[in-house]
């Protein structure tokens, strides 16, 4: 939990230059999607997965299995976590706003984000008192999240292993 609190409270410092930032490149990046017709965003993607999302959920699944590498997993984890929070801020979502909000759930919940896409994939259950509940309770406090995390949650207790049971999940 601290390693999140760690990405947590850098996120919102970097969020006072990312912000401005932000406005500016997600225009000018959006031109020219537009002007290459689309071709632009494959390497957006290829960047994304290679530097970002495969390391991330890779460090994840290793955390929660051994848990003697956990300190340097956090210690990598955060800057990876913290960057790919910053690139996918960055870019440009092209209308694919579900895709971004996934993308920065998948690195603000680190280092948890292997769980996370489980739980989304309908391959894992969290239970009431799990981490990864207060982790997507804090994530779902900014209201973009909140409201795609909304959506999951009433996927999810939607599902045959939530029918029977008698709490909810209060993210």
């Amino acid at each position: 939990m601290l390693t999140n609190k760690i990405i947590s409270i850098i996120i919102s410092i970097t969020a006072i230059l990312i912000i401005p930032i932000q406005i500016i490149t997600t225009f000018v990046l959006g031109l020219l999607v537009t002007l290459t017709f689309g071709l632009l965003l494959v390497p957006i993607s290829l960047i994304w997965t290679a530097l970002f999302l495969t390391p991330l959920l890779g460090l994840s699944k290793v955390y929660e299995r051994i848990p003697i590498l956990r300190f340097p997993i956090s210690i990598i984890g955060i800057s990876i976590a913290v960057l790919g929070n910053i690139y996918t801020a960055i870019m440009p979502s092209m209308g694919e706003v579900e895709s971004r909000y996934v993308k920065m759930v998948i690195c603000q919940t680190f280092p948890y984000s292997w769980r996370f896409m489980q739980l989304q994939e309908g391959k894992d259950v969290i239970e009431q008192n799990d981490i990864l509940t207060k982790i997507l309770r804090e994530v779902s406090t900014a209201k973009p999240l909140g409201k795609y995390l909304d959506n999951l949650r009433a996927d999810v207790v939607s599902r045959p292993y939530y029918m029977n049971k008698n709490y909810q999940l209060d993210w």
